[in-house]
């Protein structure tokens, strides 16, 4: 489904899983988007200070759990003691649940055979987290991604780029950029030279609708599904999931029409109604 590029319809990939009906980035999360029908998930990965890889969007266990710190500075054992908060939890959430942070092998039990995960690693533990996935037998269940330009001995020199479904992670250059931070602003150059890959799809991020141009989407989409995150703004051409319950056409309705056949959301359950409503959606 993935690898073929030509088959009609969008799929919906869900921000770190179904975190609304239970826990961000939770095996829960991840089950209840199996039962709502959601094509894929998006799940973070980080190492602990033993190695052990766990799943958890930010550097430190605060917004998430009743605990303290930094992921790469706590042992598995101990994380493996704190409880998850709903939803994404925050300080307003007072309340635990019963939820353990995950492993990434539970994660990957958890959807096996049931749905495909995006797989977002935060340390740089592609390689790693990829060894995992074969040992699963999962390699054409997960899209493993990275930021970089595709000359880079990180990705030319690494097993996942080549062995998995890779897709890149494409910046538009703007001013709010830190420094040495892989972007461009001639994408129509950059994306062929990924061709060494094979990759699946390209996630794009920018501001400026100008930066995916209706030639190159359409050449983009001959070989690869055009990914894009319907979070912010500034990642999906202007338009977000902020309005998108209100006026989906103004948002995903445009952003399908600009080529995108993937589209990651906060809001996966109306985006599947919308897409099914209009014919896009098995």
């Amino acid at each position: 489904m993935l690898r073929d590029p030509t088959l009609p319809g969008v799929l919906v990939a869900s921000h770190r899983a179904c975190w609304k009906q239970a826990s961000e980035n939770s095996i829960d999360g991840i089950r209840a988007c199996i039962a709502l029908g959601i094509d894929m998930i998006e799940i973070d990965v980080r190492a602990t200070s033993d190695g052990k890889l766990v799943l958890m969007h930010d550097a430190t266990v605060d917004r998430m759990t009743d605990g303290h710190g930094k992921v790469s500075e706590i042992r598995f054992e101990e994380i493996r003691k704190l409880r998850l908060k709903p939803a994404d939890g925050g300080r307003k959430a007072t309340e635990l649940t019963d939820r353990q942070v995950p492993t990434l092998e539970e994660a990957l039990q958890a959807a096996k055979g049931h749905i495909l995960i995006n797989m977002d690693t935060k340390d740089p533990v592609q390689e790693r987290v990829f060894e995992a996935v074969e040992k699963a037998g999962m390699a054409d269940q997960v899209v493993m991604k990275m930021q970089e330009d595709p000359a880079v001995p990180a990705l030319a020199d690494s097993k996942f780029a080549s062995r998995s479904m890779f897709m890149p992670v494409i910046f538009a250059c703007d001013a709010k950029m830190q420094i040495g931070t892989f972007c461009t602003r001639a994408l129509g150059e950059l994306l062929p030279r990924y061709a060494r890959y094979h990759p699946v799809g390209f996630e794009l991020n920018f501001e400026n609708p100008a930066f995916l141009t209706p030639e190159v989407a359409a050449a983009a989409r001959k070989s690869a599904r055009l990914w894009v995150n319907s979070l912010k703004p500034e990642q999906a051409g202007g338009v977000s999931d902020a309005t998108a319950l209100e006026d989906p056409d103004g948002v995903w309705g445009k952003l399908i029409g600009q080529g995108f056949t993937v589209i990651l959301t906060n809001q996966p359950e109306a985006l599947l109604r919308y897409l099914r409503r209009h014919g896009l959606h098995r």
